[in-house]
């Protein structure tokens, strides 16, 4: 439990160091970049471990798959995410991402078969019901605030996608090389793109300041390999329904992180639209008494914990 807990308090703290490069000059977008190329660089370092027992063969079969699952779940993810928290803050971004399960929800039950039942149907209006009274509160901030809304649902959207795309390639591959080929895949195409370069640039500009560096390393450090591996290894000791459930942490840990330590502030109405998401979220992570028909072990329900990109 202590390691699924673990995992959700470094995703939290995300936005913290996010916050510190946009303070640096460097927008959503470049820090989006600059985390996905930073774990892409150590992920790479350790690729002969995280795809050992893997047949190469299934892997080359699997790759345009693999690039789909990377442009949406880890590039589309990051981009839309740290692009909200630029644009209206850690707090507000992490509860509007925290509308994935609600996404994943509407997908169980387009695609997999699932029940509505009248647990998913208070999730789902509890979730929109918050969802419009922190957007009522935010969008009177100013017109980027709209748009960082839609860059957090679009995040929420991206993030319940993980599973859904990759359900197939973490059944046949394994979960460690579909997270480690999501950032490595995703690092060769932003560097094709002048963006990154512009990003890296910034980062050379600032190349003697430590708190850059510590971001950076941080990001890719702390909050995705040492998150992930927590987490996929406290499955083991968790089963998966609590584990969803423990993982709720993240915007809580992310939330007070904003008001504590970068003095955001929330109104009554907008803790009332938090508290809203965060237990529809809930609702949604708890088990029910339904199963989806025919999924097996390896198949994304809202029974089951999101993977992380």
């Amino acid at each position: 439990m202590s390691m699924i807990l673990a995992a959700a308090a470094l995703w939290g703290l995300l936005g913290l160091f996010a916050v510190t490069l946009n303070a640096a000059g460097f927008d959503g977008q470049q820090v989006a970049i600059l985390r996905i190329l930073c774990a892409a660089l150590l992920l790479a370092v350790g690729a002969r471990w995280l795809l050992r027992g893997v047949d190469l063969r299934v892997l080359a079969a699997q790759s345009p798959r693999l690039v789909v699952h990377g442009l949406i779940g880890v590039l589309g993810y990051n981009l839309c995410y740290f692009q909200a928290i630029d644009k209206v803050g850690v707090g507000v971004a992490v509860v509007l991402l925290y509308t994935a399960p609600l996404w994943a929800l509407v997908f169980a039950v387009l695609f997999d078969g699932e029940s509505v039942t009248v647990r998913g149907v208070a999730a789902a209006l509890g979730a929109l019901c918050g969802v419009v009274v922190l957007l009522g509160q935010t969008l009177s901030t100013g017109t980027g605030a709209l748009s960082g809304v839609l860059f957090g649902l679009a995040a929420g959207l991206c993030y319940a996608l993980y599973p859904v795309l990759g359900r197939g390639l973490i059944a046949r591959l394994g979960p460690d090389p579909v997270m480690a080929s999501g950032f490595i895949l995703s690092a060769l195409i932003l560097i094709l793109l002048p963006v990154t370069w512009q990003a890296l640039g910034g980062v050379a500009v600032h190349r003697g300041e430590w708190a850059i560096w510590g971001a950076l390393l941080a990001m890719g450090l702390l909050g995705t390999l040492l998150a992930y591996a927590l987490f996929t290894r406290g499955l083991r000791r968790v089963n998966a329904s609590r584990a969803a459930v423990l993982a709720t942490v993240e915007p809580v840990v992310a939330v007070l992180g904003a008001v504590l330590c970068l003095g955001e502030r929330f109104s009554p109405t907008q803790w009332g639209g938090v508290v809203l998401i965060l237990i529809s979220a809930l609702l949604v992570a708890i088990p029910g008494r339904h199963r989806v028909s025919g999924s097996s072990p390896a198949d994304p329900s809202p029974d089951r914990p999101l993977p992380r990109g």
